[in-house]
């Protein structure tokens, strides 16, 4: 009985991650159409992205405290409907102020959503001593590569935005009844968990959080520089270019599949400087190589090692003595997300002056630095019991 509702609540949480996935893949994949149909230009994309992100912060920030007060499963169910109905909205604009409108209330929901379903994996680990988050972050990969593909199907059919986001969302929200009451309602909170303030934040979650916005900032890199080196620097055609992502993407999300056993198998140190140093060896690879092909081999190589990295953070972090479950997913949350918003811009001031081959070359320190931190671990346990 106890492993039947442990399988319905592992499928629950993994169907809620991958709905800010699958949404967010939705809507930059139609960004050309959506741009065409608003009359956007390029520096009001632009702004539109920063909005989305903004306005998903500005939630982070707002997250601990409505979980506690509200419980994560019912900012769960609340965050994720509100996301549904929003990318709709998005594809329904027909100028810009209308879709800035859209990408905010995406942006926000899509904030509360992240904080409150990493709480749901972390509250699952806790009440039936297994890991998980790898599966659960699989599911969120699965999302991202799932909304990209199914837009660029739809807008190479000549569908609407509009359409498209009815059809696919639609059909992921028919599981909505199902999944739903099988999410876990949050454990009340320890006396010293009750006793937190803003300010007594346990040392350990803030470097996870560090951590985290390393590996987010590396991934970033690859989202929104990777395609532009191997089309600008690298000589390879634009359909190669246009690879980068799907290479890092396809790795992340085969290799989460199997993180949890690994993290049954390994102690978390090794498991997280085993995928620093590959996505190291990964990053130096694109940079040296002077081959299109060899550089989406060592995009693929950075997915497969950064992918059991923050999933672990997240674990580790939700179970630190002193905070809750929540708590800590926020904090996580708000700086890793802070790295994914601000690095890759950062990268192209330094690749104005100083070339883009050269600015990648932070995401190489960042990598390194994920392997450093990952001595922190080395006194850490391996993963919890098992699936």
């Amino acid at each position: 009985m106890k492993r039947t509702e442990l399988s319905s609540a592992r499928a629950a949480c993994a169907y809620f991650f991958l709905c800010p996935g699958l949404s967010y893949g939705l809507l930059t994949s139609r960004l050309p159409a959506l741009k065409m149909q608003t009359g956007a230009d390029e520096s009001q994309i632009g702004l539109l992205l920063l909005c989305l992100g903004l306005s998903s912060l500005a939630a982070l920030f707002s997250s601990s405290h409505l979980i506690a007060r509200w419980g994560s499963r019912l900012i769960l169910t609340r965050a994720s409907l509100v996301l549904l109905a929003a990318i709709p909205l998005c594809c329904l604009a027909r100028t810009p102020l209308q879709l800035g409108a859209g990408c905010l209330l995406t942006g926000a929901s899509m904030g509360l959503a992240d904080v409150a379903m990493n709480t749901q994996g972390i509250q699952i680990e806790q009440r039936y001593r297994i890991s998980c988050m790898s599966f659960m972050h699989a599911a969120y990969s699965l999302g991202g590569v799932t909304g990209s593909l199914t837009g660029a199907a739809f807008a190479g059919l000549g569908l609407s935005p509009f359409f498209n986001a009815v059809c696919i969302l639609g059909l992921y929200a028919c599981f909505r009844t199902w999944a739903s009451p099988r999410l876990l309602d949050d454990v009340p909170a320890s006396p010293a968990e009750r006793k937190e303030t803003s300010r007594t934040l346990p040392p350990f979650v803030v470097v996870c959080g560090i951590l985290a916005m390393l590996a987010y900032s590396s991934e970033g890199s690859v989202a929104e520089w990777g395609s532009l080196l191997l089309f600008t620097v690298k000589g390879a055609g634009e359909h190669t270019a246009a690879l980068v992502f799907a290479a890092f993407s396809v790795t992340t999300v085969f290799c989460r599949l199997f993180g949890d056993s690994l993290r049954r198998t390994l102690s978390d140190f090794i498991l997280m400087l085993g995928g620093s140093l590959l996505a190291l060896a990964g990053m130096l690879i694109v940079l040296l190589s002077p081959l299109p092909v060899a550089c989406l081999a060592g995009y693929a190589l950075m997915g497969a090692g950064l992918s059991p990295i923050v999933p672990t953070l997240f674990s580790r972090a939700g179970n630190c003595p002193g905070i809750s479950a929540g708590r800590a997913s926020a904090v996580v949350s708000i700086l890793s997300y802070s790295g994914l918003l601000f690095f890759p811009p950062m990268l192209g001031f330094i690749a104005h002056g100083k070339g883009l081959e050269n600015a990648l070359l932070i995401v190489v320190g960042a990598c390194a630095c994920l392997a450093l931190g990952a001595f922190l671990f080395k006194t850490g346990k391996k993963g919890r019991g098992r699936s």
